[in-house]
C-alpha cells in the first residue's frame, strides 16, 4: 500500500494533500503492526515526520516545501525498493 501511494504521488499526479491524508491514515492503522520487516517502520516513521513538516509556504527551518517532500519520498522509495 505504501509503495503504491508513494508511486502514485511521484508519477501519477496524486496531490500532496491527498497523499499526506492517505499516508497518515495508513500509518496510524499500521504503526502497532509488528509483522513488517523491523527496518520498515523506521522508514515509514521518517516519512511520517517529513509529511508532518510539509508546509505549502515554508518559512521555518523545519518546514518542508512540496519539492523537498517529494525528494524525501524519492530517496526513501529508492532506499527500500531500489527505484522511484
Amino acid at each position: 500500500m505504501y509503495r503504491t501511494r508513494m508511486y502514485d504521488y511521484l508519477h501519477h499526479g496524486l496531490t500532496v494533500d491527498k497523499f499526506i491524508k492517505e499516508f497518515t491514515n495508513q500509518w496510524k492503522h499500521d504503526r502497532e503492526d509488528h509483522s513488517f520487516d523491523p527496518r520498515f517502520p523506521r522508514l515509514i516513521d521518517r516519512l511520517f515526520t517529513s509529511c508532518d513538516c510539509y508546509c505549502e509556504d515554508p518559512k521555518g527551518e523545519f518546514e518542508l516545501s512540496e519539492m523537498e517532500l517529494k525528494k524525501e519520498i524519492q530517496l526513501l522509495t529508492y532506499l527500500w525498493w531500489g527505484h522511484y
